[in-house]
C-alpha cells in the first residue's frame, strides 16, 4: 500500500511517521558508528556520519522509498574491519549495535506509552500517541529485519562474527547473492512479514499494548 493510500483519511499523520522512520534508521546507523568508534574504528567520524543528523544518512533510493511506501532505509555507516579492536567480539559488538538500539528504543517508547494512556488520558488518534505506536512498530520491524541472517543484513554480519572458520568458504557466494535471496523473501514470500507480526504481537503481549491497533486503527 503506497503511503498516501494508507493516511488518506489523515494525511497529516505521514508527518509523525515520517519523524519516526527518520529517528529509527538514524540512531540506528549511529549506533554502528559510535559503537565502532568506541573500539577504535573512526572511520564513520572522518567521513561525517558519527552524527544523528538524518540528512548525513539518507539514501537517494531509500528516501524515494520513504516518500512513496512509507518505508526506506539509510546508508549503510562505514566501518574499517581492520581497525576495530577486540577481534571477532569487536566486529560482533558493532554489527549488533543497530538492531539493539531498535530495541531500546521500542521498549522506552512502550513504557511512556502505556504510562500516557494510563495517567495522561489520551486516545488513540492523538498525535503523540500515534507518534510512539509508528516508532515502536517501525523498531520492532528493523530489529527482526535486521537480525536476519543474510547479507548486507546486520544479522549476517553478528552470524558471521561467531561462525566456525569452515563458514568463509561460502561466505563470498553468500555476499554476492544475499541481497537479491533477500529481494526474493520481501517480494516473493509472507516469511519476513510474518516473522515481524510474530515479534510484534509478542511483544504488544508483553507490554499490554496493541501496537497495531494504536499504530494503524482509524485509518
Amino acid at each position: 500500500m503506497l503511503l498516501f493510500q494508507l493516511f488518506a483519511n489523515n494525511p497529516l499523520l505521514i508527518f509523525p511517521w515520517a519523524a519516526a522512520l527518520l529517528i529509527a534508521i538514524t540512531v540506528h546507523e549511529f549506533s554502528h558508528g559510535f559503537s565502532a568508534h568506541l573500539l577504535g574504528d573512526d572511520t564513520a567520524k572522518e567521513e561525517g556520519r558519527l552524527t544523528l543528523n538524518p540528512t548525513a544518512h539518507l539514501d537517494l533510493f531509500g528516501s524515494l522509498m520513504l516518500v512513496l511506501v512509507g518505508f526506506g532505509w539509510a546508508k549503510p555507516v562505514p566501518i574499517n574491519p581492520a581497525r576495530v579492536g577486540r577481534g571477532n567480539l569487536g566486529q560482533f559488538l558493532v554489527s549488533f549495535a543497530g538492531v539493539l538500539s531498535n530495541i531500546t528504543i521500542a521498549v522506552l517508547c512502550a513504557v511512556v506509552l502505556k504510562i500516557l494512556i494510563a495517567f495522561g488520558g489520551l486516545d488513540q488518534m492523538n498525535f503523540l500517541v500515534k507518534f510512539l505506536a509508528f516508532l515502536i512498530y517501525i523498531d520492532l520491524a528493523l530489529f527482526v529485519f535486521n537480525l536476519l541472517p543474510i547479507a548486507p543484513l546486520d544479522g549476517y554480519r553478528v552470524f558471521e562474527s561467531v561462525a566456525p572458520r569452515a563458514f568463509r568458504a561460502y561466505a563470498p557466494f553468500l555476499e554476492r547473492w544475499g541481497f537479491f535471496i533477500l529481494l526474493f523473501l520481501v517480494f516473493f514470500t509472507g516469511i519476513i512479514g510474518s516473522l515481524i507480526s510474530l515479534f510484534i504481537n509478542l511483544f504488544s503481549l508483553l507490554f499490554g499494548l496493541n501496537i497495531y491497533w494504536l499504530a494503524f486503527g482509524g485509518l
